[in-house]
């Protein structure tokens, strides 16, 4: 906000127009040394993330709480102006989100937790606790980086040690 707030202040009356190379230096003279690299991700380079959650169970613990463990898969990949994609490094602060069931009448189920996290290129393990039952949960759930595949980046959470066939036949 505040790196548009000055393109526009500075808006001129006439030409040259301001461009969205002017909004990319504007960004980087606000953005934090520790996310320069999101600003570059994000507009300079062509980048897009693989995603993915493949495990989200939970059990109950004698506290009350509920314990969430998550299994994700993360990759960053960079295109170059003839379309050939790498995989570059990743040590990215990516957000990790559980909710509860949603609600009649709601369109998406409350927060229960959300934070960002520290993710590095391949397999990580998770293991939250929070204070409702979880319904669904993942990596990057709100969609904030471009990822080609946005249907794997949370799942429904499953209760540990409940095989599969007894939830879909609704013996749960």
């Amino acid at each position: 906000n505040d790196a548009l707030r000055q393109l526009l202040k500075e808006k001129p009356s006439e030409p040259p127009l301001p461009t969205t190379l002017d909004l990319y230096r504007e960004l980087q003279a606000v953005t934090p040394d520790t996310l320069q690299y999101l600003v570059k991700d994000l507009f300079a380079e062509n980048t897009f993330w693989e995603l993915k959650t493949d495990v989200a169970t939970t059990k109950k613990l004698e506290t009350g709480m509920w314990q969430v463990t998550l299994e994700v898969k993360a990759r960053k990949i960079a295109v170059d102006s003839m379309g050939i994609e790498t995989e570059v490094p990743m040590k990215d602060w990516i957000e990790i989100g559980v909710y509860a069931p949603r609600e009649k009448d709601k369109s998406s189920g409350k927060e229960i937790y959300l934070k960002k996290h520290r993710i590095n290129s391949g397999k990580k393990r998770f293991i939250i606790n929070v204070s409702e039952e979880p319904n669904n949960a993942g990596i990057d759930p709100n969609h904030l980086l471009i990822d080609l595949n946005l249907q794997n980046n949370t799942r429904k959470v499953k209760i540990d040690g409940v095989k599969e066939e007894e939830e879909e036949k609704g013996i749960l």
